[in-house]
């Protein structure tokens, strides 16, 4: 067995049977790593990504003026996740949790688009926008 640049290589030797499993990986090497496996013994492969997905996305949401709008993602990683919300693209000062409310809706938040960068040490994703309706 013998290790070169990012690929692990080993010989089959009749009679034998190997099982590999190890993750070296830091943020300047790769974003994503594919485990496989093959020949006679049989194999498999698969994809992980190393930067966080998300698994729910926020939701429009209607809401009567002056009361509460709340927004929601659901995400998943490895690793620690942070959270940056936005507001029709533009970054919502404090607003780093998973759920964001906007205290009390106004009839100048019609329409607004809500989304959040979901991001860790190995990359981000944004999610979808979700808009407000105030009625």
């Amino acid at each position: 067995m013998r290790v070169i640049a990012n690929t692990l290589t080993a010989s089959h030797v009749s009679g034998t049977r190997k099982r590999f499993r190890a993750l070296a990986v830091t943020a300047a090497l790769a974003t994503a790593f594919t485990a496989c496996g093959g020949g006679g013994y049989g194999g498999s492969a698969s994809t992980m990504s190393l930067a966080p997905t998300i698994t729910t996305q926020p939701a429009n949401v209607t809401v009567a003026a002056g009361q509460p709008a709340t927004f929601s993602v659901v995400a998943s990683s490895a690793y620690a996740i942070t959270y940056q919300w936005l507001r029709d693209g533009a970054t919502i000062n404090g607003a780093t949790a998973a759920t964001y409310t906007l205290a009390a809706a106004t009839a100048s938040d019609n329409g607004a688009r809500f989304s959040v960068v979901v991001s860790n040490a190995y990359g981000s994703v944004t999610s979808n926008a979700a808009t407000l309706t105030v009625q």
